[in-house]
């Protein structure tokens, strides 16, 4: 009970400096808006925040109390699948289709989220008790009993799942927004279908964004590949000491 009650504690407070990190830094790398949000639009924002700040605390505490790393070894491969995940994949789709971001906007969004991840990084691999390996579990060390034409399908129909579910929500629920569509500079074609084949025909090296993907669910399956719900359902094989 006590240890999770302490744990509950740590990732509030991981919660609650995620949320400070990235509304200082954001402020202080990105260029202020020209229109001033109203105060239900600024209510609506914080609240997103808040819940972006939890799940993300969530998901990166859940990946580091289970991975066998500790310390820089870690805190770089959190940092590599953060940063990847949540600023590299999408602002790489920005480049693709916003034709014209305010000025310093694109190198301020990369900026910002290098920091963040940086930081956070470093401060939930110490806050999660995770800066040295623990001895109780010293002698156990796992790999995944796959080959790696199987690795490299299953991560692949992860990247396909990944792309479809992406446009799919992108389309019948963002691109319905009249101020998404003008932010991108785009139109609705009318339908799905329509808006794929758009997609494909004009931004072919839309294709990197699904590479990068693979890449960070690599590393992402290497932090935690100790896991019994690894998202894969891979075996895992005990390796002896000796070896």
């Amino acid at each position: 009970m006590k240890a999770t009650v302490t744990l509950a504690i740590r990732l509030a407070v991981l919660t609650v400096l995620y949320f400070i990190c990235f509304a200082a830094v954001s402020a202080a790398v990105l260029p202020s808006p020209s229109n001033q949000p109203t105060p239900v639009e600024a209510g609506t924002a914080l609240v997103a925040l808040l819940a972006v700040s939890l799940l993300n605390t969530l998901v990166l505490g859940y990946v580091i109390l289970r991975s066998r790393w500790a310390g820089w070894t870690l805190i770089l491969a959190i940092f590599f699948v953060f940063y990847g995940v949540v600023t590299v994949m999408p602002q790489i789709e920005t480049a693709f289709f916003v034709t014209s971001p305010p000025l310093g906007m694109l190198p301020g969004l990369f900026l910002s989220g290098f920091i963040i991840a940086l930081f956070f990084s470093l401060l939930a691999v110490l806050i999660l008790g995770k800066r040295k390996s623990n001895p109780k579990e010293s002698d156990k060390h796992f790999r995944l009993d796959m080959s790696v034409g199987r690795w490299v399908g299953k991560l692949s129909l992860i990247v396909i799942v990944y792309v479809v579910i992406y446009f799919t929500f992108g389309y019948f629920i963002a691109w319905k927004s009249a101020a998404v569509r003008a932010y991108y500079g785009g139109s609705d074609p009318g339908s799905f279908s329509a808006q794929i084949r758009s997609v494909l025909r004009d931004t072919p090296l839309l294709l990197n964004i699904d590479a990068i993907y693979l890449c960070s669910s690599f590393s992402m399956a290497a932090v935690i590949n100790r896991s019994r719900f690894f998202v894969l359902k891979t075996r895992c094989t005990r390796i002896d000491d000796k070896d």
